[in-house]
């Protein structure tokens, strides 16, 4: 069988809510979905796709920005849900009544199963939930990996994307606009801290080895709205891997996920 075409795109990202879509004509999978299901809806159409054709939705921890619109989407769709038992536990008070014949419990870290054509591995993520994990997903064309929320590169994370051709990497905020902000000082600390969120610095680090590695797509994702912007997380991105002899555009593609909007569909 020849191998389909992958098309992945976030379909919205950030404290207002991230989903991300992966699939092919056989398979698709929602990782993720932290908004209203009218938005999930429409957004799915706007890349050619159907809430009722998804073969699963993915959780990666229980913060509302990533599990609001669980609920209504399986309710509706009675789409199968795959999570970790510490994080389906955390997030049941925010979904609602579900059909727990529809939930298929992975491991904590490690797990391993099928979904159609495509292989799904989870791998625990230093985030302050219950048990926060990232996606690498195995399709035929090459692998798709979703890993936000993430607050350092604890030994071995970035081994778990290693040779992925598509990778959603937090970018969460600039250190300076953090600490010259207007957050409480015990917020500032908890999203800067080890389990918090990731810096454009530290991204720029993580994307200069995985793009040695062989990642040709790469994903700037959560982006804050108060102590960030997109035109600057690209920019010390791009300029780290410049300073690293690696040419954005000509030897591998770097883009922002938007808020409020479906972010450009990438394919191979």
């Amino acid at each position: 069988m020849t191998a389909a075409r992958i098309k992945t795109c976030a379909l919205r990202s950030g404290s207002s809510g991230n989903a991300v879509f992966v699939g092919h004509e056989r398979t698709r999978l929602l990782i993720d979905a932290g908004v209203c299901l009218k938005t999930l809806e429409q957004s799915l159409q706007e890349i050619g796709e159907s809430a009722g054709q998804l073969d699963g939705v993915l959780i990666t921890h229980e913060h509302t920005d990533h599990v609001s619109g669980v609920g209504p989407l399986l309710r509706r769709y009675k789409i199968p849900l795959y999570v970790n038992l510490p994080t389906w536990a955390a997030m049941q008070r925010t979904v609602g009544a579900i059909d727990e014949r529809l939930v298929h419990l992975l491991a904590d870290e490690g797990g391993k199963t099928e979904i159609g054509d495509f292989g799904l591995t989870s791998f625990r993520t230093p985030h302050d939930a219950a048990a926060s994990v990232g996606y690498r997903i195995e399709t035929d064309s090459g692998a798709v990996a979703v890993f936000t929320d993430i607050g350092s590169l604890r030994d071995g994370l970035l081994d778990q994307v290693s040779g992925c051709r598509a990778v959603y990497i937090e970018a969460n905020y600039d250190h300076s606009m953090l600490m010259a902000g207007s957050y409480p000082a015990m917020l500032k600390k908890r999203i800067a801290g080890s389990y918090g969120h990731l810096s454009n610095e530290d991204c720029a680090t993580a994307v200069c080895r995985l793009a040695e590695r062989g990642t040709e797509h790469f994903v700037l994702s959560h982006i804050s709205k108060d102590n960030n912007y997109p035109e600057l997380a690209l920019l010390t991105v791009n300029s780290r891997l410049q300073l690293n002899g690696i040419k954005p555009e000509t030897d591998l593609k770097v883009a922002v996920a938007r808020r409020f909007a479906i972010s450009t569909p990438v394919s191979f």
